[in-house]
């Protein structure tokens, strides 16, 4: 970022050519620099009698390096700056002339001041507030698109991006990838998830937490990676050879081939492998922090020593107090104690002796099915969903019923499930009294709608006892609910939904009743992938083709606005790597004031950024998107889905009157370091939401008339 700053500053925004004279009438000077003269005639109007008149003596200090209060922008007039870094001695060799603007970065990006700036000789110049800055992007998109031109081509702040995806996608080509050879272009990327990256002491657990929860479980055991997008033929179904190895929060195929190799089926496009490999980074990186913790020799002993009595503890609560006593003994703090047991649990002890010996020299072998088209894990599982339709609706996609509706949704699954099988509204009372009786902590808890305490105690519930799980599937199938609990290893679940069958049943009140004679089959997916969800949504769209007559994308997203909890309605889907922008049909401004009643929370409209990981994002990105851009939130599938919808509708695949409806439900504030992806969402932050949009959708599909005229 240092680097970026020091060619932003070299480059200049404006120019300078000595028989150019700039002048000492703010509204002149504005108009004579590039971006401002892209600012509306009535801002820069506005603006210029507020900008402050500053004189600088030779040798005077402007700004000082690492100061977090300054955030005041400079118009050079006459005279030139120097760009100082105090912290290596010497000057960076910028120099900022005339007709030139400083002091952007920092309120532009929410940092102290990255440099020391004195002037050269005497500089006569106009300041503003970092506030009056900021504010001019508001409402002036010339002067925003301008800036972001600047700072993106001129300046190449997304050149740690770059060169991190040029490097892996150069290995991945070659057919190998070498995680120490990627780990100091990772470092660059400076990911908001990952805010510790460049400390070499201070532990990141909370990042560590969320790679860990993505990666293989014998992480900590393993050396190498032998990731495909299809099984080896030689093995066939792998499952029938090797053991399986679970990852946590990642739906992700991956069996042990042997001690210390993995084989892992990777989905469509590169996402997966973007998040496997920066996952992998974020682990290294944290586990050379621990094993350096580790390294005295007698610290080595008490591990060694505890790990092995830890595995011969069999009683659990005796086995957990072992494991915080052998902490207790290691250069950890209490919190660090924690966060660690948080991550490993009764293990850490053995997973900290693992470390101590693994170096973290992964390789990662790449294997890339030749077809481009679809792999045969996507036709399989577009097979098996066109079976399920046979047997759940009577006939084959291709020869169902010209007047029946398909609305696709992608969701969670659960929650429109819930809200349409009447087994919830049936059994409510019976639910919420078990956990009256409990003391369940949840009823603890603000609920402004009953339903949502049902929804977010239920799960407990089935734990409880594991048939009333079994009960309420088979009820919601009975009505119409089919899940089709194939997946061909995509990781999409898939529900076919009889409307039809639920006519003048108990739904969730808060769905519109579904109407008597209603011939409507809902696709509900789970959520895609990243690129995987373009290739998903296109089986869909051609499987069930002329009959589409709705797409909608329910999802959880990062939001740059408002808190968690809130919703955001996008206006646009921007995608990270090309900057493509796909505007949106506006919401119904109905729908929005319907969500923030329901919820008594806000929804924010505004573009979406496609980003191409979690861990693909830094702090620069997100504010350049949110202030270029007026991005809203950021996720990880949205252009994929509607760049397929428009094709299809363009080729005549689709009707051309196919709507699309798209909401999202705030998970984490990226920009906050407190309430990150790593940060467990609270029941009563997501499920109001979640619900409240699911509700908001069906209620909609139920209700509205999308016959196609033919």
């Amino acid at each position: 970022m240092e680097q970026n700053l020091a060619e932003h500053t070299e480059a200049g925004e404006g120019f300078s050519a000595p028989d150019v004279q700039y002048s000492d009438d703010p509204a002149i000077l504005l108009e004579q620099i590039i971006p401002f003269r892209f600012l509306p005639q009535e801002k820069r109007a506005a603006l210029a009698p507020l900008l402050v008149r500053r004189h600088f003596a030779p040798g005077e200090v402007i700004m000082h390096q690492g100061d977090g209060d300054d955030r005041t922008v400079y118009l050079i007039r006459a005279g030139s700056v120097d760009v100082f870094d105090r912290r290596a001695g010497h000057s960076t060799g910028t120099l900022i002339e005339p007709g030139h603007y400083f002091g952007e970065w920092e309120p532009l990006f929410d940092e102290p001041r990255v440099y020391e700036i004195h002037a050269i000789d005497e500089v006569d110049c106009f300041s503003m507030s970092g506030e009056q800055f900021l504010s001019l992007f508001e409402g002036a998109p010339a002067f925003a698109q301008a800036f972001g031109i600047i700072l993106r081509d001129k300046q190449g702040i997304f050149v740690p991006f770059d060169r991190f995806r040029a490097e892996l996608m150069r290995s991945a080509i070659q057919g190998n990838i070498s995680i120490e050879r990627l780990l100091p272009f990772y470092r660059e990327l400076e990911p908001a998830l990952h805010p510790q990256v460049g400390s070499a002491t201070i532990l990141d657990l909370k990042a560590l937490a969320y790679a860990v929860r993505r990666l293989p479980d014998n992480i900590t055991r393993t050396f190498a990676f032998y990731a495909t997008d299809e099984p080896p033929a030689t093995f066939g179904m792998p499952d029938r050879y090797f053991p399986e190895v679970s990852s946590a929060a990642r739906r992700r195929n991956i069996w042990e081939m042997l001690p210390g190799k993995d084989l892992v089926l990777m989905r469509n496009g590169t996402s997966d492998l973007v998040d496997l490999l920066t996952c992998l980074c974020v682990y290294s990186v944290e586990a050379q922090k621990l094993r350096h913790r580790l390294q005295q020799p007698e610290v080595l002993a008490i591990v060694e020593r505890g790990a092995a009595e830890i595995a011969d503890i069999s009683a659990v609560n005796d086995r957990t107090e072992r494991v915080r006593q052998v902490l207790a003994s290691l250069p950890f703090s209490p919190q660090e104690q924690s966060d660690l047991m948080v991550i490993w649990s009764d293990y850490t002890v053995a997973r900290l002796s693992d470390l101590t010996r693994h170096r973290e020299m992964f390789s990662v072998d790449v294997r890339r099915h030749t077809n481009k088209y679809n792999s045969r894990r996507s036709e399989l599982w577009t097979s098996q969903l066109a079976a399920a339709t046979r047997s759940h609706m009577g006939c084959d996609p291709a020869e169902l019923p010209s007047d029946l509706e398909v609305h696709i949704i992608s969701s969670n699954t659960h929650s429109v499930s819930n809200c349409l099988n009447p087994w919830y509204r049936l059994n409510r009372e019976r639910v919420l009294d078990w956990a009256r009786r409990g003391g369940h902590p949840l009823l603890q808890r603000p609920w402004k709608n009953e339903f949502d305490a049902l929804y977010a105690v239920v799960r407990d519930f089935f734990v409880d006892d594991p048939d009333r799980a079994v009960e309420a599937k088979r009820y919601g199938l009975d009505r119409g609910i089919y899940r089709l609990e194939e997946t061909a290893s995509t990781g999409i679940q898939v529900q076919l939904i009889d409307a039809e069958r639920l006519a003048g049943m108990p739904v969730d009140p808060g769905v519109a009743d579904v109407p008597r004679g209603t011939r409507k089959l809902l696709v509900n997916i789970d959520y895609a992938f990243g690129e995987q969800a373009e290739h998903i949504i296109r089986n869909l769209l051609l499987l069930y083709g002329p009959l589409v007559r709705s797409v909608s994308f329910l999802g959880k997203a990062g939001a740059l606005v408002g808190s968690r909890g809130d919703m955001l309605a996008p206006t646009a889907f921007i995608e990270q790597s090309t900057d493509l922008y796909q505007p949106l049909p506006q919401a119904d401004p109905q729908a929005i004031s319907r969500l923030q009643s329901a919820t008594g929370r806000e929804v924010h409209q505004g573009a979406m950024l496609t980003a191409e990981g979690t861990l693909m994002q830094n702090r620069t990105m997100l504010h350049f998107y949110r202030r270029m851009w007026n991005c809203v939130g950021i996720e990880m599938e949205g252009v994929y889905y509607y760049k397929q919808v428009m094709e299809s509708r363009a080729l005549g695949v689709i009707p051309q009157e196919t709507r699309v409806r798209s909401y999202y439900y705030v998970s984490d504030l990226p920009l906050m370091t407190n309430f990150g992806l790593s940060d467990r969402l609270q029941a009563e932050e997501g499920v109001p939401p979640l619900y409240a949009i699911t509700r908001e959708i069906l209620s909609e599909i139920f209700t509205t008339s999308d016959a196609v005229s033919r």
